[in-house]
């Protein structure tokens, strides 16, 4: 009799605490199959969990569960949630203005074509240089620019041409980026790749003219750049755009030599150094003319491949996205990786960014090498790192399982005399690329109160630490699969609710891990943006200069 007064007691306090949170307007519905990090924070805060198929569901359909005794409620109000968490796509039209959902609508950035997209609007309409963080892209479901990618893989041959010259015969264009002899041991990051041929027989002498020739294309090119035509990449001064690349093939993929190449060495670097002056990418080309394909909706590394031969890649349909590949990136202990950046966004009118200040590493399986264009070596996105085997000649301190939280690395720049690029290049590099692609967004999104959500930004790293773009994924996995994501989601989550939830009421409550990077000033308006006021209208505020 006693245990049967104590579950009804327990059931009327629980009775009790739905009805007041249902007062406090304090009820949460979510479809993730893995929520008990969101769950237990909400819980705390005093929020109860509406449990029903769809988060509009009745009463019949609606009920509320004990997460301490399991007992069930059976809704007997036509009751909606304030807060709704999912992973699939809601229609914001449903919600009423008070409700809160992680969901925006028509978020071009977050595919590979919306992402060139947006960013080369961008870089045409403001005073901004998507150059400077974003390596250069191509759609193909645009002949235009399929015609433009071909130019550009002419002229990042001739530059190729002119630091094989360099290197053929002992001199670096990198010394200037490394000029002390200290910083040389401690940079381990230099990518051997572009010393390395495949040899099929006798090496074949080109004759001196692919030099003669990548010069004069070289100098029509700065020429362009220096007066403000960098979008127009015309390869003038190349008039057997075949022949030459023939040639160029012959010599970066067949070992062939060049005649007479050490005559020109002075020219070469003379004009290479004034293009890498007015060119941010010149050094991330390399040698090798390598660039990545992506199937412009595709997610998780899928269909990603790297590619060297022109043919080969202008047969590649509409529905492909053709990027510049990084062939001289930061290396970590001889090994590829890249760099997963978490950040919030809670309002795009005013555009409102949080910024996270823990992030993960994910490394290649395989040790870098442009020998070989395999996934293996050069995607590192877990989903297909984790289904392969790690190579027997990796260094012993390279992660087990391919990834490293972002203390782990900063150790490890401490080790290679480094620890002040974290906070004075990467996080400054990373923060200036991700504001200047949400502003690029903002004429392309449907704006609704409310509303929120995180997104993960891929960041590769060149050799002098400057971060570069790679894509911007919606609703990024945060599932704990392993020793790092454990360290990561848990604290991330809690974070997360502390900016969308503790910061209304608060806005001077603890936010975690989260900054506020950035957000506009004095907009006023219904977050539809016209013909006569753009975004570039609006006063904008930096939180932290990035």
């Amino acid at each position: 009799m006693y245990c049967d007064e104590c579950v009804s007691r327990q059931k009327r306090c629980f009775e009790d605490q739905v009805k007041t949170s249902i007062e406090k307007k304090k009820v949460f519905w979510t479809d993730f199959k893995r929520s008990n990090d969101f769950e237990r924070g909400l819980l705390s805060r005093g929020w109860v969990k509406k449990i029903a198929p769809t988060f509009n569901a009745g009463p019949k359909k609606t009920v509320f569960r004990d997460p301490t005794y399991g007992h069930k409620i059976i809704s007997r109000y036509d009751i909606q949630p304030n807060l709704i968490l999912t992973r699939k796509r809601i229609e914001l039209h449903l919600l009423k203005e008070d409700q809160i959902t992680n969901h925006f609508c028509s978020l071009y950035a977050t595919t590979k074509s919306g992402l060139c997209k947006v960013l080369r609007q961008w870089c045409l309409s403001c005073d901004a240089n998507p150059h400077t963080f974003f390596p250069r892209c191509y759609m193909f479901s645009k002949i235009n620019e399929k015609q433009a990618f071909i130019d550009d893989f002419t002229m990042t041959a001739a530059c190729g041409i002119l630091k094989w010259v360099l290197r053929t015969n002992g001199k670096s264009l990198q010394d200037e980026v490394i000029p002390s002899r200290k910083d040389k041991e401690a940079k381990t990051a230099i990518c051997m790749s572009d010393a390395k041929i495949n040899n099929h027989g006798p090496a074949r002498i080109v004759p001196e003219d692919i030099i003669v020739t990548a010069l004069v294309a070289c100098q029509f090119h700065l020429y362009d750049l220096t007066h403000e035509d960098e979008d127009d990449i015309i390869c003038a001064g190349i008039v057997d755009r075949k022949h030459f690349i023939s040639d160029y093939y012959q010599v970066m993929h067949h070992g062939a030599h060049i005649q007479n190449s050490d005559k020109y060495v002075d020219y070469c670097h003379q004009l290479l150094c004034k293009l890498r002056r007015v060119n941010p990418q010149l050094d991330i080309d390399g040698e090798k003319n390598i660039w990545i394909s992506k199937p412009r909706n595709s997610s998780r590394g899928r269909g990603i491949r790297c590619r060297n031969d022109l043919k080969d890649i202008c047969s590649l349909g509409k529905e492909w996205v053709v990027e510049k590949y990084i062939e001289r990136p930061l290396l970590v202990y001889g090994t590829k990786f890249d760099l997963r950046q978490h950040f919030l966004i809670t309002d795009w009118y005013p555009l409102t960014i949080w910024f996270y200040k823990h992030s993960f590493l994910r490394f290649s399986s395989q040790p870098f090498t442009l020998e070989r264009l395999d996934t293996a070596t050069h995607v590192c996105n877990y989903a297909i790192q984790k289904k392969l085997n790690n190579a027997p000649n990796r260094h012993p301190n390279l992660p087990e399982e391919n990834m490293w939280h972002s203390d782990e690395f900063k150790e490890y720049l401490c080790t290679i005399g480094k620890e002040q690029v974290w906070d004075s290049i990467i996080i400054p590099g990373m923060k200036k690329a991700l504001i200047q692609t949400m502003k690029a967004t903002l004429e392309n999104v449907k704006c609704r109160k409310n509303s929120f959500d995180l997104f993960g930004s891929d960041f590769l790293f060149g050799e002098n630490f400057q971060p570069w773009l790679l894509e911007i994924q919606y609703k990024p996995g945060i599932t704990k699969d392993t020793s790092v994501m454990w360290k990561i989601v848990p604290p991330m989550v809690e974070d997360i609710l502390r900016v969308v939830i503790d910061y209304k009421d608060d806005p001077n409550c603890n936010v975690g891990g989260f900054e506020l990077i950035y957000k506009q000033a004095n907009y006023t308006g219904n977050g539809i943006l016209s013909k006569e006021k753009t975004f570039r209208d609006l006063k904008i505020t930096t939180i932290s200069d990035p």
